[in-house]
């Protein structure tokens, strides 16, 4: 599949990404998969017009424009940034039949609850549980915010913290 970057982070669309992967990966399609923003018109316009490169499409997609897209002779000659929120999000795409083989987990921000993995990751027991499921489907699940940082590998950090471990 096309993706170039497959990747988490609770802010979606932002600076480190235009900035950051937009111009290291120099993607044909950044898709924001989320289906409240893709039911909200103010908020889907937001983020289709916040990357000003006119050369890439940014577009935001509910569960069925986005099964529907990878269905396309369009998704196979692109190059595709794909942005989900959360784990949960892309544990979605997998149930649908989604193939990734590599997630980037590039910002989830402390929320009352979750609790320090490193500076931009937070998680709390669903999280954890989730990342888990993701792993034993084959992915790989690695963290780095940005472009230039070391990538990390989020299970490891898990199992060396010992949080939420039954």
């Amino acid at each position: 599949m096309p993706f170039v970057l497959v990747r988490i982070d609770d802010r979606l669309i932002h600076g480190q990404v235009i900035m950051g992967w937009g111009h290291a990966l120099n993607p044909d399609r950044i898709i924001l998969y989320n289906d409240e923003i893709a039911r909200n018109p103010w908020e889907r316009e937001l983020c289709e017009c916040s990357y000003t490169d006119s050369d890439v499409k940014v577009c935001v997609c509910s569960l069925e424009q986005f099964l529907q897209y990878l269905q396309s002779e369009e998704f196979t000659k692109e190059k595709i940034i794909l942005l989900v929120e959360s784990p949960k999000d892309l544990l979605r795409l997998l149930d649908c039949g989604v193939q990734i083989s590599t997630v980037n987990v590039g910002g989830m921000h402390f929320r009352e609850g979750k609790v320090k993995l490193n500076s931009y990751i937070y998680v709390d027991a669903e999280d954890v549980e989730i990342f888990h499921q993701i792993s034993k489907r084959g992915v790989k699940i690695e963290g780095q915010d940005v472009p230039t940082a070391k990538k990390v590998d989020v299970i490891s950090m898990i199992r060396k913290m010992a949080i939420f471990e039954k």
